[in-house]
């Protein structure tokens, strides 16, 4: 097995774990069996790019985020946390501008 295969393994398991999907659960939203996810999970089996793409979608990651190194992973989703807040934070503010405004002409 690889250092790219190891890296996918864990990022997949850790990925599915994080969204508190069992590996039958799983399996049945990406369209494969639980058999095959189990393969590759252990490290018998790589998924095609199609599967590939269906896990990206159902985890709702890039693909390029499944090989990523643990660190450069971490720091990955902390940058997402930070971007996601940051907008959040714009959205809040200009909504509480507008009631501030509509507030005042009163």
């Amino acid at each position: 097995m690889t250092h790219f295969q190891n890296i996918f393994i864990r990022n997949l398991r850790f990925l599915r774990t994080k969204a508190e999907l069992s590996q039958l659960k799983f399996s049945e939203l990406i369209e494969i069996t639980p058999n095959y996810l189990n393969a590759v999970e252990n490290g018998k089996y790589f998924p095609s790019p199609e599967v590939i793409d269906r896990i990206c979608n159902v985890l709702q990651i890039l693909p390029y985020q499944l090989f990523l190194e643990e660190q450069t992973f971490a720091n990955s989703e902390r940058i997402q946390s930070i971007q996601i807040i940051s907008k959040l934070k714009q959205s809040v503010s200009s909504e509480f501008d507008k009631i501030i405004s509509e507030i005042s002409k009163k």
